[in-house]
């Protein structure tokens, strides 16, 4: 509205003001300015001036006070800041709550020209049209410069819906929402969560945002970067990073400093164990325990459910892993007349659960024999070897097993107890004559249970030996000449770890071991057994237990090759070499190389014995006893064979 057209409203008013008193008082029709207070006004002061409490509609209104002061609730830093939105001055901003051109600039919504600046609260239709920028529609727009009650009205530019759009004081944040921002020092709304939050006590909820400076936080600061959970404002405002450090007041949310638990459930062992009706206690015939993944840093509780009334957990069902332990023993109650006598015990924690059964047995229900352990036992004249008697369930009360051996294999103690509540024993088996073979048994109640047992010569050689060498195959040309093979024998009665040994090559006259191949970690040789290892290009017979692809090629005519563990250097001479052999022209065999060569079809291959010729062990009586010969001289200890014979970890095993 421009100056001049402002000047004209007080001739126009003057002249309604006669027109209104000409008309008489016809109570349907009020005339406001009139100075009598008709039907649906508020005041009437005899005049239509804005800013006297009573304004142009006869309407009641607040002294003519800025919503958009200096002292703004929407300065630049809005909802909350040190001039906060709850001063005195409402809550609008330099240029009043809404826009540059709004309803709380410098001529603001209720002062004495209309509720617009030059141009109205923020439209195109001027405040000063027909329906005027106070009335119930103002401005000619759906959201007004305060909307459906006006910026300038009764109800001032600080309401619900305050001078300017829903988000009010001209920011992107609300500078105060219920309760605007022209209420007192106290927040008791829910506070915007801006950046800079002054506010002195914020009784609602915090959003947590970056830093939150309140003094007072009493409500649920919602886990920001400044604060990792429910402090309830003991630890607020706190500097980044907060988070779940060393010092949190609430659940941390679960970083490498944490102050609840970070340890999951591991297991609930053993999987069956038992517990006698009528008592309180461990579980038998070993406590069952609750093993989490670490040790605790501050006690947990694991839960453990029982699916039968036969077996209760202690401490209703909870379980407290000390801090500083992993495990804790879980003590039940077992009554077999209360439910099913097996009950299955679940142990959980957080989303982590483990089970286990729980068998319920009588006071005095009787155990039966159940087995021998090992069910075979083969050992050299003279040995011993522990061997296990094992019951159905645990004793009742200290139980007398009897023993005995058959054939002459050796010799047993008369009995072997086995302790009340327990379910095994050990006793000693002493192996007796060499080459006897039998049983070893035991008898409880009339029932008996037996192991076999075999006593075998005693070895002549205790460590792994190369067993049998072929330098070449039987095929022409290049397949034959690369058709390469070393086995490996155990002639012990103990399996033997060969994992990461070496496997080294050198020629006839060669002054270091030039080739050298590595086992597989996992290779093992079992007690009187073989282990086969070949070229990449071996063509048979049997497979390869593993193979040294190219990292040697043998001489047919001389050559060394040695086996020993992973130490093994390359020097000619090494203490921790097990087993040699040197052939042909080689220079360093053991004690002397085997001379000669074989057919391209034979090999070189270790004695069972001293008696044995290349006639017994290639197709005679000591073909199938192993190769325990070790005079450490290889002109003596090895024969060559016409036609190769190699064997592997399938190939099973040869006792001497």
């Amino acid at each position: 509205m421009s100056w001049s057209s402002r000047h004209l409203l007080v001739p126009l008013s003057a002249v309604l003001l006669v027109l209104s008193a000409c008309g008489g008082d016809d109570d349907k029709n009020p005339v406001c300015g009139n100075g009598i207070i008709e039907s649906g006004e508020a005041c009437d002061d005899g005049n239509r001036t804005e800013g006297d409490r009573c304004n142009n509609s006869c309407q009641v209104t607040t002294p003519t006070v800025d919503a958009g002061t200096n002292t703004d609730a929407g300065t630049g830093t809005d909802a909350g800041t040190e001039t906060d939105a709850g001063t005195e001055t409402d809550a609008g901003t330099e240029t009043d709550a809404g826009t540059t051109t709004d309803a709380g600039t410098e001529t603001d919504a209720g002062t004495t020209t209309d509720a617009g600046t030059e141009t109205d609260a923020g439209t195109t239709t001027d405040a000063g049209t027909e329906t005027d920028a106070g009335t119930v529609t103002d401005a000619g727009t759906t959201t007004d410069a305060g909307t459906t009650t006006d910026a300038g009205t009764g109800t001032d530019a600080g309401t619900t819906t305050d001078a300017g759009t829903t988000t009010d004081a001209g920011t992107e944040t609300d500078a105060g929402t219920t309760t605007d921002g022209g209420s007192g020092p106290v927040d008791a709304g829910t506070d915007a969560g801006t950046e800079t939050d002054a506010g002195t006590i914020d009784a609602g909820t915090d959003a947590g945002t970056e830093t939150d400076a309140g003094t007072i936080d009493a409500g649920t600061d919602a886990g920001t970067e400044t604060d990792a959970g429910t402090d309830g404002g003991a630890i607020d405002a706190g500097p980044a990073p907060d988070a779940g450090t060393g010092t949190d007041a609430g659940t941390d949310a679960g970083t490498g400093t944490d102050a609840g638990t970070t340890v999951t459930l591991s297991a609930l062992e053993p999987a069956a164990v038992f517990a006698r009706s009528g008592t309180t206690g461990e579980t038998i015939p070993e406590p069952l325990e609750v093993t989490l993944s670490a040790e605790a840093t501050t006690d947990v509780v694991v839960q453990v459910s029982s699916s039968s009334g036969s077996v209760v957990v202690a401490n209703g069902g909870q379980v407290t892993v000390p801090a500083g332990s992993r495990s804790a023993v879980v003590i039940v109650t077992a009554d077999n007349a209360a439910g099913a006598t097996k009950a299955t015990l679940t142990a959980t924690l957080g989303g982590d659960s483990r089970t286990a059964t729980v068998r319920v047995l009588g006071a005095t229900d009787a155990a039966s024999l159940a087995y021998l352990s090992p069910e075979t036992v083969v050992l050299s004249s003279g040995q011993t070897a522990n061997v296990t008697v094992t019951l159905d369930i645990p004793a009742a009360g200290a139980t007398v097993v009897a023993l005995s051996t058959t054939g002459n294999v050796g010799s047993v103690p008369a009995t072997v107890t086995v302790p009340a509540n327990e379910i095994s024993a050990k006793f000693t088996f002493t192996a007796g004559a060499s080459g006897s073979t039998g049983t070893i048994v035991a008898t409880l109640n009339g029932q008996s249970v037996s192991a076999q047992a075999k006593v075998t010569a005693a070895p002549t050689t205790n460590h792994i030996v190369i067993s049998e060498l072929a330098a070449a195959g039987p095929a022409t040309g290049a397949p034959g000449d690369d058709d390469e093979f070393v086995e490996l024998y155990n002639p012990t009665n103990e399996e033997v770890n060969i994992g990461n040994w070496k496997l080294q090559y050198k020629s006839a006259a060669g002054n270091a071991y030039s080739g050298t191949y590595v086992l597989p970690a996992s290779a093992r040789i079992a007690a009187h057994g073989f282990f086969l290892i070949a070229r990449d290009t071996y063509q048979g017979p049997g497979t390869p237990d593993t193979k040294w692809g190219t990292a040697f090629s043998m001489g047919a005519n001389g050559g060394h090759v040695r086996i020993g563990p992973n130490s093994l250097s390359d020097k000619l001479v090494d203490p921790n070499v097990v087993d040699k052999l040197g052939w042909g022209t080689g220079n360093d065999g053991e004690g002397g190389a085997i001379k000669g060569t074989p057919s391209k079809a034979g090999s070189y291959e270790r004695r069972a014995n001293v008696g044995a010729s290349a006639a017994t062990m290639e197709s005679g009586a000591d073909a199938t006893k192993g190769n325990s010969l070790d005079t450490d001289v290889n002109s003596s200890d090895f024969i060559i064979r016409t036609t190769r014979g190699p064997q592997n970890k399938a190939s099973g095993t040869e006792t001497p």
